[in-house]
């Protein structure tokens, strides 16, 4: 029941201590559940949403059962920064009740500053944690802060707290255009690095900015994960920053382009790894609307031919009938773009030796672009040149039972194009210091397209285009 004592409806969030039964009910309705006992905890909006709640306890079931979340016993949670980041910030405030056992029975709310209550647990088996945003209001400028803290051994008769600026760790976004245009959704995932996932439910920041745009986000130190959404997801893996320390982030970096894994065999069969098509070359895992198609062929035939659309995997994995060379060939385009959206079109072609027999990935190169010097729209200038880097990626599958074989370049030579595919200028790959690069000479103005083509010490090759790769201006 809220504050007013109404019956409102709720989530409730069960767990079977001794079976380890997870479900969810609705409250005000009978549900059959086994005898025994559960940890339950819930969150809920009161009558005109005007406070939220949340709370956790124990219940012993054995035939009929009635359990209550009593809203009028909740107790307020005050959260806040120090210093005060100033006017012009939305403040909110976030609490979490969860199972200290690590269990499934968690639940969060967020709410206005002044209308967020817990009702008081005084069990070990629970603890509370607790978070407070400061977003500001402008849709152009000022930073996101974020502050969150546990209280174990129960949950508290209510919470005052003051969380210090000082303890966040500061990652600078720069998010830019091109690949991804538009009204960008940025989420910042926090990750537990203790004894305690709880802190995670409160360690979630969301919100919309139109690219490009450049923000600095506070937050506790730990384990975070960046995304980007807008027509395409891009995202990153948990990375660990530091307290009093600042991190500069680039998102939506040209050229988006073919990226993940090479193939590997497995008991005969052909499997493609994990393919993108367009990947970012810095966030490079997401899904992308992307249509195309792929294709494998071994000595003239054609083993295996499909096309894909956003809403479909790549397919089944052929079988390979023989030791030989083998040619994997994929083309795939992103449709639906806002006008002037970058890294449009791609294509991968993989030649390579392949044995079924083994259980190994093939070996080969995709090459992922890094054009220097662009701007935040990814636009060079006009008439000028531009140094681009030529990475050559062989991710490795993480799968210790699949074989890593060992490889080398042996050449590499590239090619540009300022008219869409029609004319390819060739230009020269150097290596210095490990690093390949080539040197465009850009338009007066438009688009320019990049391809590569990688030979290894063992006569494998691959070949990556990417259309439309970066804009000159």
């Amino acid at each position: 029941m809220d504050r007013s004592g109404k019956a409102v409806y709720a989530q409730v969030a069960v767990y079977n201590t001794k079976t380890y039964d997870f479900r969810y009910i609705e409250s005000n309705k009978k549900t059959a559940l086994p005898n025994g006992n559960y940890e339950l905890v819930t969150s809920f909006v009161g009558g005109n949403n005007e406070h939220a709640v949340v709370g956790g306890h124990s219940v012993k079931v054995s035939g009929a059962t009635t359990s209550t979340f009593d809203a009028r016993k909740g107790r307020a949670v005050k959260v806040s920064l120090r210093p005060d980041p100033g006017s012009g910030y939305d403040h909110t405030v976030t609490a979490a009740v969860c199972a200290s056992d690590n269990s499934p029975a968690t639940m969060s709310i967020s709410a206005d500053s002044g209308d967020l209550y817990v009702i008081p647990n005084s069990s070990r088996a629970y603890e509370l944690a607790y978070g407070t945003t400061y977003e500001p209001r402008s849709t152009s400028g000022g930073d996101f802060w974020l502050a969150s803290a546990t209280h174990s051994r129960g949950v508290p008769s209510g919470v005052s707290a003051t969380l210090a600026k000082s303890g966040l760790t500061t990652l600078k976004v720069s998010a830019r255009s091109g690949p991804d245009s538009g009204q960008a959704q940025f989420s910042f995932n926090g990750e537990s690095t203790g004894g305690s996932d709880c802190a995670s439910s409160t360690n979630i920041l969301d919100f919309q900015r139109d690219l490009p745009d450049s923000f600095s986000v506070h937050v506790p130190p730990g384990q975070w994960q960046v995304g980007q959404q807008s027509h395409d997801f891009i995202y990153d893996g948990f990375h660990k920053y530091a307290a009093g320390k600042t991190t500069s982030l680039a998102l939506g970096h040209a050229v988006w382009g073919p990226g993940g894994q090479l193939p590997y065999t497995w008991y005969h069969q052909l499997y493609f790894g994990g393919d993108n098509p367009f990947a970012d070359p810095k966030f490079t895992a997401g899904g992308v609307l992307a249509s195309g198609t792929l294709k494998l062929t071994h000595a003239g035939k054609t083993l295996y031919s499909h096309k894909f659309t956003p809403s479909q995997e790549i397919g089944p994995h052929p079988r390979i009938p023989e030791k030989g060379w083998y040619t994997v060939t994929e083309t795939a385009h992103r449709s639906g773009l806002p006008s002037g959206s970058l890294s449009t079109s791609s294509s991968l072609s993989l030649h390579f030796y392949a044995d079924p027999s083994k259980n190994q990935q093939v070996r080969d190169y995709i090459t992922r672009f890094w054009p220097e010097a662009l701007n935040s729209r990814n636009e060079a200038a006009a008439g000028s040149t531009t140094t681009v880097d030529l990475v050559m990626q062989r991710l490795g599958t993480g799968d210790s039972t699949i074989g890593r074989l060992s490889d080398g370049v042996k050449s590499v030579r590239a090619w540009y194009t300022s008219d869409n595919g029609a004319h390819w200028n060739a230009t020269t790959a150097k290596l210095a210091g490990g690093k390949w690069t080539i040197a465009v000479h850009n338009p007066a103005s438009g688009r320019v397209g990049l391809r590569s083509t990688v030979t290894d010490t063992h006569g494998d090759s691959s070949t990556t285009t990417v259309y439309n790769a970066y804009a000159v201006s």
